[in-house]
């Protein structure tokens, strides 16, 4: 298990850390679907499966470490 943990570089951007090295990056955008609502798209650096959709902020940190720890690269 890898420790994610987030660095806020601007009001809607985050840098991705794991074991405090950065691997990616979290945006936050409204959600064109649903008025009023916002998704987080995280994409991690050299991950060819490309970015991911989170709808629950809960599930952020959940999702990102799971990402990590099937990386094809790492």
């Amino acid at each position: 298990m890898t420790d994610i943990t987030f660095k806020r570089i601007a009001e809607d951007e985050a840098r991705i850390l794991a074991d405090g090295e950065c691997v990616g990056d979290l945006y936050r955008h409204p959600d064109i679907l649903v008025p009023g609502a916002v998704v987080y798209i995280a994409h991690l650096s050299e991950d060819w499966r490309g970015p991911v959709r989170i709808h629950d902020r809960s599930r952020i940190r959940a999702v990102v470490e799971r990402m990590v720890d099937t990386h094809p690269l790492w």
